[in-house]
């Protein structure tokens, strides 16, 4: 069981909760470097929150996948199309000075954590035999050009997160950062499947470290 930390009320309030934690997080980070100048990495706590809020933002996606997929009857996985994305992202990521397999693993867990929200969601729908959505957003014209617009600010997100990521003296600051048990009190009680998904998409922070 994950440690009881002091969570505010309004983390379960909706999923807005979560864009909460990310300031209350913020907050966070101010108070310890306060607490100890000598550990001070106030741009790189700015830059994994910058991280952690485009993450999340493409989280908030897949809920309008899910629709357009539950509409169409498309299939969640789409293995042929989801390897074409991680070999464009192994070129582009010495662009950005990532290494390409870095780059690769952290996309691929928000991939795979897209579809842990989408399979959820398809599971209550199917319990309850949910109709056809009226007008749910557009795969083509809408949803792909938001993830493509994201995964540019990712890239750029991974690599200013970097220094903190990779930094022998930056432990406590990931480790706040990731206390998904906190974020998890915002976010389980609203979409299906999101709290497990947004563990699942914080677990490639802990893998580039």
């Amino acid at each position: 069981m994950p440690p009881n930390f002091f969570i505010p009320a309004f983390f379960h309030a909706s999923r807005r909760g979560l864009q909460h934690w990310l300031l209350y997080f913020a907050l966070t980070c101010a108070a310890l470097t306060l607490a100890s100048p000598a550990q001070a990495q106030t741009a790189s706590d700015t830059g994994l929150l910058r991280l952690l809020s485009l993450m999340q933002q493409r989280l908030d996606l897949a809920q309008d996948v899910a629709m357009y997929k539950w509409n169409t009857r498309a299939a969640i996985d789409d293995s042929v199309r989801e390897q074409q994305i991680l070999d464009a992202l192994a070129k582009q990521a010495p662009e950005y000075g990532l290494e390409p397999k870095l780059a690769q693993d952290f996309f691929a867990a928000q991939i795979i954590a897209g579809k842990l929200i989408q399979t959820a969601l398809f599971k209550e729908w199917t319990n309850k035999s949910q109709a056809l959505f009226e007008n749910p957003p557009d795969l083509k014209t809408k949803i792909r050009p938001a993830l493509d617009k994201l995964t540019t600010e990712l890239l750029m997100a991974l690599a200013a997160a970097q220094p903190v990521l990779q930094g022998k003296d930056s432990q406590q600051t990931v480790e706040l950062t990731m206390m998904n048990a906190s974020v998890q009190a915002g976010v389980s009680q609203t979409v299906p499947g999101y709290a497990a998904a947004w563990q699942y998409a914080l677990s490639a922070l802990s893998k580039s470290r």
